[in-house]
């Protein structure tokens, strides 16, 4: 009956998260920032030249990595820094359109990739009160005198609070040659590089991979606390 349980929550939570309009928990598996220089423009034989940016955005939900994209614009800002891995945020799925929702921010980005996971890591209910605190209207105090207009724009906004850090894991920060190259560790995907990745104490092996170059792989043995770094160099196929 157990096995049995766990697809039957898999197949709800899926079902769910592919419905308009639903919004469903997540963590934020990666984001990285792609710039690409192009030429506008010829001036007497001189390029003018332009950096476009786009976003990429992996958000883990259920059992799914969904990786989205979007340039920066006046409407849509940068992903904000508190997005690293497992930064718990809420996301609403419309087609191929993915809403990303956080306490200090949200991008609406156009999903391209969508890859099985194993099981993202629940929310703990202080991460779930987050979240929905952030939303929630701010609500007047009975018995006590409203600032006015003015005094509210000038006081200063206490700084958003990081997410609580899991307990009883190990820290890998794993960066590689070239740029945005998958990493995977026991076989599950886990975002692009450069990615911070928090694991369970225990022997894992970390594989990293690119179009056109020779995986990379590695054992590491992960202690509770411990912060790690790899640095992974792909060779040429």
């Amino acid at each position: 009956m157990k096995p049995l349980r766990t697809i039957l929550f898999v197949m709800l939570a899926w079902t769910c998260l592919s419905a308009a309009d639903a919004w469903q928990y997540g963590r934020i598996a990666d984001v990285q920032k792609q710039v690409t220089t192009k030429t506008k423009a010829w001036v007497v034989n001189t390029p003018i030249t332009e950096d476009e940016v786009t976003y990429i955005v992996v958000v883990h939900l259920a059992d799914k990595l969904l990786t989205g994209s979007y340039e920066p614009s006046s409407e849509q800002a940068p992903p904000p820094e508190e997005w690293t891995a497992n930064y718990p945020v809420r996301v609403q799925i419309a087609g191929d359109s993915m809403l990303v929702h956080g306490p200090t921010g949200e991008v609406r980005t156009h999903i391209f990739k969508r890859k099985n996971a194993r099981l993202m890591q629940p929310l703990t209910a202080d991460e779930k009160k987050g979240l929905e605190q952030a939303e929630a209207p701010a609500q007047p105090m009975t018995g006590f005198a409203q600032p006015s207009q003015t005094e509210d724009r000038t006081r200063a906004e206490p700084p958003p609070q990081p997410p609580p850090q899991p307990l009883n894991v190990g820290t890998v920060t794993v960066r590689s040659t070239p740029y945005l190259s998958e990493v995977f560790v026991d076989g599950d995907s886990m975002g692009y590089t450069p990615a911070k990745i928090n694991l369970p104490p225990g022997k894992h092996t970390f594989r990293v991979e690119k179009a056109g170059y020779k995986p990379w792989t590695k054992e590491m043995m992960i202690t509770v606390g411990s912060e790690l770094t790899l640095d992974a160099s792909l060779e040429r196929k």
